[in-house]
């Protein structure tokens, strides 16, 4: 049975630019994702700690994290995602 993986989790705050972008991109892309507000919500700021960063945006993908509006990376993340499923 192939395995599973969970949507992309980015992890976000509120006023954040880069929040913003990295959004409106996933959007953009029709990447389904959930969204954690780390500057409202204290677990999304725990779980945002636990991954070991300490800022915003962060996207999770999987065992992969990209923090900040990094294009290459986002898609790289993403496409590896795509390809182990």
């Amino acid at each position: 049975m192939p395995e599973t993986h969970a949507a992309p989790v980015l992890y976000t705050q509120v006023g954040c630019a880069e929040s913003a972008k990295v959004r409106a991109w996933l959007t953009e892309q029709n990447v389904a994702f959930s969204e954690r507000d780390a500057s409202a919500d204290s677990e999304a700021a725990q779980a945002l700690a636990a991954t070991g960063a300490f800022a915003t945006p962060l996207l999770v993908v999987g065992p992969e994290k990209v923090l900040g509006f990094r294009l290459e990376a986002l898609t790289a993340a993403l496409d590896r995602a795509n390809t182990e499923t």
